[in-house]
């Protein structure tokens, strides 16, 4: 069966315009020419084009130079998601462009011009082209001689890309996705302090795994690959993940920063009218210069900066503080719930689970410091990548240093976190046939370590190895890798397929819905490294190829986060809404749950011996002899499997999302 390509591309325009958003004028502009041959004749500087069908009329602005003579004809294309929808040819003579009538060898300057074109031209624009948004058309102009003896040879071929100003790269976008994310981690937490540690583990994990996946996105969109426009939009809807966000404040502190360690600021944004910006362009960022006008090239990581309106040279610093602003925020949260949470537990409520959790007196210093253990694995990824990409950078000596010990300390503080899992882990399984006991038991390590491996399951909690080692690869991959995206994809395309297989294979995660989420993700990873790999032009593909592509990668990644974002809703509505949360969560498969005591009322396997341990009353185990449970001391071989436990504090049974304490008051000398 043969594709169709002009009505396959008419269903692709329908099916965009339907994303229509509102817009007051109609218009469509370009900015920057890009050589689409080796040729050298003519070269542009700076170029902006602004063509409004309201009053038909077309601005032009252009500097550049020529090493070509004589009279020139200007073909003109027009291709829209690589499909070719217009051919002009055009007589420069005709529009009165003295500068190409006829051609000089010298230096091109045409100050703003505006030209008013005829009814013929503006119905041949469909009016769907001012309707879709990030509409993927490109204009391609060639220029070849009009008569002589090179008659209709190609001097030089120049492309621009055709914005018709909307987008699906939005601002509510990005709020309402972190937003979401944030209630998920906040009504964890919360429903870990309240008990219900199944419940919380559920949401803990969709919250993450919807976090995740946004960062995943976002990093795909710092590859060096030329991307098409949906593509770029979407993903950088995603970039606040990897703490790419515009701030004034944050604009001023990175570059008062970098001018007083010796750095110097670009000021690309600040000569946007003398500057054409270019972003999407294979090979090296190019710069190139005249009296009145330059060009830059941008891709990657820069790209992403840019289309945020930073700075080329803040874009590490602004990561950076976004860091430690989250970080202090999120410790300034901590805080005061450990104020109130004291407050609260000096007075009696009438809510038996609250009174259960505020009456636990907590560590304050354990609470902090496991705090920004897991501020630490969440900020990974992006420490990973603008860390490891301002080596290549140098923007200062300071930010180097910087960026050095960041990386340094959080790589080192999660690898610490591992070594203390795994030896905690080895040790209860020589001693318990069992890593579950000694990890789920033990209060201390819940509380401090149980953020890497709480949402695995306890055979292979080994796990959390291969994807800090994922995350590690994968960032100085993006980091290193921006001047060579054929290469770079390659690579992220093989670290993808070997995550895929490992998470499909060893299925590690706590429930089968868990896994299902998990395989999904990275089948849906490595299909969008299979896009960034045809997108880095690697099988010389048609233009008609890579657009379709890239309407496929908007549709396929906005569907599943939706689908995450379903999903996390849901388990925040159970959470919030349901009595009894736990009920609606299937008891995990691992056994975890035999080795924590409960203060809801139930009781599990190790009950009894968890209270002998205490030196409590154990009038469940011995229902029909209350004399004798309250008299009788606990014999031999309960007191010997009692102090198997490797603690014999109570062990709280919350997950330690943000940990809470244990009463140190009940703790057996």
């Amino acid at each position: 069966m043969q594709l169709n390509a002009p009505r396959f591309g008419a269903f692709i325009l329908i099916l965009l315009q339907s994303l229509h958003l509102v817009q007051a004028e109609r218009l469509l502009s370009a900015e920057g020419l890009t050589k689409c041959s080796d040729s050298s004749e003519v070269q542009i500087n700076n170029f902006n084009a602004v063509f409004t069908p309201g009053n038909s009329s077309i601005s032009l602005n252009f500097d550049g130079y020529s090493t070509v003579a004589g009279d020139v004809l200007i073909e003109a294309e027009l291709l829209v998601y690589g499909y070719k929808a217009l051919t002009k040819t055009l007589d420069p003579c005709d529009l009165d462009l003295s500068v190409f009538c006829p051609m000089k060898a010298i230096e091109l300057q045409l100050p703003t011009i505006t030209q008013t074109l005829g009814k013929s031209v503006l119905s041949e624009i469909p009016s769907i082209a001012y309707t879709v948004p990030d509409i993927d058309a490109v204009i391609r102009i060639k220029i070849k001689y009009k008569n002589g003896a090179s008659q209709g040879k190609q001097i030089t071929c120049l492309e621009t890309r055709v914005h018709n100003g909307i987008t699906v790269y939005q601002a509510g976008v990005c709020w309402a996705l972190a937003i979401v994310t944030g209630l998920g981690l906040i009504a964890a937490t919360v429903i870990s302090l309240l008990g219900y540690s199944n419940t919380a583990t559920h949401l803990a994990f969709r919250s993450l795994a919807f976090l995740g996946f946004i960062q995943t996105q976002a990093m795909a969109g710092m590859t060096s690959v030329a991307m098409p426009p949906f593509v770029q939009s979407w993903t950088q809807n995603m970039q606040w993940s990897m703490g790419i966000v515009r701030a004034d404040a944050l604009q001023t502190i990175a570059t008062w920063f970098q001018r007083a360690t010796g750095g110097t600021p670009s000021t690309v944004l600040t000569d946007s009218q003398m500057v054409s910006l270019v972003l999407q362009k294979r090979g090296s960022i190019t710069r190139r210069a005249s009296s009145t006008g330059s060009q830059i090239i941008l891709r990657g990581i820069q790209r992403v900066g840019i289309r945020d309106s930073i700075e080329l040279t803040n874009i590490f610093m602004t990561g950076y503080l976004f860091y430690y602003f989250v970080t202090a925020l999120v410790v300034a949260c901590v805080g005061i719930m450990l104020l109130v949470r004291a407050a609260l537990a000096k007075k009696q409520t009438a809510l038996p689970k609250l009174d259960r959790a505020m009456g636990v007196s907590a560590d304050w210093k354990t609470v902090l410091r496991s705090t920004f253990f897991r501020i630490a694995c969440i900020g990974y990824p992006q420490m990973c990548v603008l860390c490891l990409w301002e080596l290549t950078r140098r923007d200062s000596a300071a930010e180097i240093v910087l960026a050095i010990t960041m990386w340094l300390v959080t790589t080192g503080v999660l690898g610490f976190a591992a070594f203390k899992v795994f030896q905690r882990g080895l040790r209860s399984k020589q001693q318990h046939n069992t890593a579950a006991y000694t990890l789920y038991s033990d209060p201390a390590t819940l509380n401090q370590w149980g953020f890497l491996y709480i949402y695995y399951r306890a055979p292979v909690y080994y796990f959390l190895v291969p994807s800090l080692v994922y995350i590690i690869v994968k960032g100085m991959v993006i980091a290193f890798a921006q001047s060579n995206p054929v290469a770079q994809t390659i690579v992220l395309l093989i670290l993808e397929l070997a995550m895929m297989l490992a998470v499909a294979i060893i299925k590690p995660f706590m429930s089968k819905g868990a896994n299902v989420v998990a395989i999904t993700t990275g089948v849906l990873n490595s299909l969008n490294t299979i896009f960034l790999l045809v997108f880095s032009d690697v099988f010389n593909q048609p233009d008609l190829m890579t657009g379709i592509l890239g309407v496929l990668f908007f549709i396929f990644n906005a569907l599943f986060t939706l689908v995450l974002l379903i999903y996390l809703l849901v388990g925040i509505a159970y959470a919030v809404f349901t009595k009894k949360p736990d009920t609606k969560y299937r008891p995990l498969a691992d056994d975890r749950d035999s080795f924590r005591w409960s203060r809801n009322g139930t009781t599990t396997e190790l009950s009894s011996l968890e209270k002998i341990a205490r030196g409590e009353e154990d009038t469940e185990a011995h229902p029909h002899h209350p004399a004798r449970v309250a008299t009788a001391p606990p014999s031999d071989e309960d007191v010997s499997m009692a102090a198997r436990r490797p603690y014999n504090d109570v062990v709280d049974p919350s997950l330690p999302l943000f940990p809470t304490g244990y009463d140190h008051s009940r703790r057996r000398s």
